[in-house]
């Protein structure tokens, strides 16, 4: 049974903790992580490994603080954004759900194409990805890929808990033989001191990057709430995408310096796993674990694009969307061949996510955890409309503090990120989009008070 927007009761519930780890891990070993690390290893293994370690797992808090929420509720993440937003304002999440994470399959399927055209070379002697008329090839590998992953999609979260349990098992492996091979033909140490040619970008370029990357995981709510437990939804979720995120992104800075030794070229464009394994030399099976994994990813992200659709038009019949979203994505995985590269595809797209999220989880967390003090009723946030089309949760329509905000933190974020550049080389341009984002949320609010604020605290 698909929820949509409706509650999942506690007794409905069939993830447990093992299973929210595998889920969050198999989303995190993605083939983006590995190309996020092949391109920050122009900053060295020191940086890579501190992303990994540090900045990683605290940029992660916020986001498993929303999957509280949504364990809470039993909530969907639009249903779950309704108390910062509105009731009618969270719709606007759902359409900002959905565009913030169709785009994701479009990245991982051209990487699972291109392992398709090698796995076509050694079957059909087609050309493979980089050779004269592989572009056909090509095209055919991201039919196959989009075919698949939209097939497994309409299933549902049943069928994407277990593709994603083989997902884990498919990419151990092929990060553990991925990093053996390197490491037998070169020493960490001289990997770890090898000196890349001059970086296009700052650190506070990827730290913006990553912020786009990891709270672009908007659909954390829509699995979160099939959580048995608190410790399932909110530790689970944190351990599993910052083992799998982290581990690949380090995977792919070792499997990107290591391509450089071996064949004296650095080009970011080649940081996708797919490339990487071309020049290693790994064979056809590692191609095909590229390929499985992909789908494996794909599927919990296209998942929540159809939920973020299902909670704009609170529709009763969620399948319906998830159809639609597995025709769609099979446009949308055609993308990346109109840019002139698939790396500057890939900053274009984190950078438009990040001015999503980066302000939208802010004001969530704030507004849930400090300013109503997670005193929300369920009754609220899954309240009906009466006869003239107004919500009947205390919470109202809209939450306009909220919603000035996000939009003025929304500004922030991009006018540095593509304007001020050079101010957002030294300070980042998420970490100036939060501060802002939160002062100004609390000024309103102490100045305006949050919509029904106070009729919502004496009936919780």
């Amino acid at each position: 049974m698909e929820y949509g927007t409706a509650r999942i009761p506690h007794d409905k519930r069939e993830y447990g903790f093992v299973d929210t780890v595998f889920t969050w891990f198999g989303s995190g070993v993605n083939t983006g992580s590995w190309v996020f690390g092949g391109m920050a290893a122009a900053l060295g293994m020191s940086f890579v490994w501190w992303y990994s370690a540090v900045y990683l797992p605290l940029m992660m808090i916020p986001w498993a603080m929303v999957a509280w929420i949504g364990w809470k509720h039993g909530a969907s993440t639009v249903t779950s954004t309704i108390p910062a937003l509105g009731v009618k304002g969270a719709r606007f999440m759902g359409i900002g759900e959905f565009f913030g994470l169709i785009g994701w399959p479009s990245i991982n399927t051209f990487i699972a194409a291109i392992s398709l055209t090698h796995v076509f070379h050694a079957m059909f002697d087609w050309p493979a990805y980089g050779s004269p008329g592989s572009t056909w090839p090509l095209v055919a590998g991201i039919l196959v890929t989009a075919l698949l992953q939209g097939i497994i999609v309409c299933i549902g979260h049943s069928a994407i808990k277990y593709l994603e349990w083989l997902a884990v098992v498919l990419l151990l492996v092929l990060g553990v033989w991925e990093t053996k091979v390197v490491l037998e033909h070169w020493d960490y140490d001289k990997i770890a001191n090898f000196t890349l040619p001059a970086a296009q970008h700052s650190p506070a370029f990827y730290i913006d990057l990553a912020f786009g990357f990891c709270w672009g995981w908007a659909q954390i709510c829509d699995f979160s709430r099939f959580s048995k437990n608190s410790a399932s939804a909110t530790i689970g979720s944190w351990i599993g995408v910052n083992l799998g995120q982290g581990w690949f992104m380090i995977v792919g800075a070792i499997g990107v310096i290591g391509v450089v030794l071996q064949t004296g070229v650095f080009d970011p464009n080649n940081a996708d796993p797919s490339s990487t394994i071309a020049s290693l030399g790994l064979g056809v099976v590692a191609f095909l674990v590229v390929f499985f994994a992909t789908v494996s990813t794909n599927v919990t992200v296209l998942y929540g694009a159809g939920m973020g659709l299902v909670g704009a038009s609170r529709t009763s019949n969620p399948r319906k969307f998830l159809y639609f979203i597995a025709i769609l994505q099979l446009v949308m995985c055609f993308l990346p061949l109109v840019f002139d590269s698939f790396i500057h595809y890939f900053e274009f797209f984190l950078g438009i996510v990040g001015g999503i999220f980066i302000p939208l989880w802010t004001l969530v967390v704030l507004d849930y955890f400090v300013v109503r003090r997670a005193r929300v009723r369920d009754e609220d946030l899954f309240a009906g409309e009466d006869s003239l089309g107004r919500t009947k949760s205390a919470l109202g329509d809209w939450n306009i503090c909220g919603w000035v905000a996000m939009i003025v933190g929304l500004a922030v974020f991009y006018l540095l990120h593509y304007g001020f550049k050079e101010i957002a080389i030294v300070t980042t341009a998420s970490l100036p989009a939060i501060a802002v984002t939160a002062v100004t949320y609390l000024l309103l609010v102490v100045v305006k008070g949050v919509p029904a604020q106070s009729s919502m605290l004496k009936r919780a």
